[in-house]
């Protein structure tokens, strides 16, 4: 992998002074997020690019050098509820609440703001061998699809069924 691919896969942290403390399970769910969303970005250019575990890890080292903000707090919890949920890991009660009552419009723009800021930083899209071999296959199907007698509607399928689930 050239320098450049490692600058584009780089964990960005809120202060790097602690980012040895963010814990082994949380490199590898954004590792999963990574790639799942990865994969889901080759069939929906719309798919997230940065997920709740990434957000987390950020958000975690920055809450480490000082205080947060309440609504960056908010979406701490929230982002942790969300990776805890998926990992079918104990929640505590705020964790529950802020699941069911989800962000407001402010905390969804703080929200947004950071992901942009997150993605911009690490240097875009994340380079993976498996993602770049997909999308390699996306594109000549989608050749394919142009050539007289081709059937879309199979092609459709087939990426409707791997990417069933994937949160947007």
């Amino acid at each position: 992998m050239s320098t450049k691919d490692k600058q584009k896969n780089r964990l960005v942290v809120g202060d790097t002074t602690w980012a040895d403390a963010i814990p082994e399970w949380l490199l590898e769910e954004i590792k999963y997020e990574r790639m799942m969303y990865g994969l889901a970005g080759i069939v929906n250019p719309n798919a997230p690019k940065i997920g709740f575990a990434e957000i987390a890890a950020y958000l975690m080292t920055a809450s480490m050098r000082g205080p947060l903000s309440r609504e960056h707090t908010k979406i701490y919890l929230y982002c942790c509820a969300r990776v805890f949920e998926r990992k079918g890991k104990e929640m505590t009660d705020d964790m529950k609440e802020v699941l069911k009552l989800g962000l407001t419009k402010g905390e969804e723009y703080f929200y947004k703001e950071l992901v942009d800021n997150i993605y911009r930083a690490r240097g875009g899209e994340i380079k993976n061998p498996l993602i770049e071999a997909m999308k390699t296959l996306k594109k000549k199907c989608d050749r394919k699809e142009e050539q007289p007698g081709h059937t879309k509607d199979k092609l459709s399928k087939v990426q409707a069924a791997l990417f069933e689930g994937v949160e947007e």
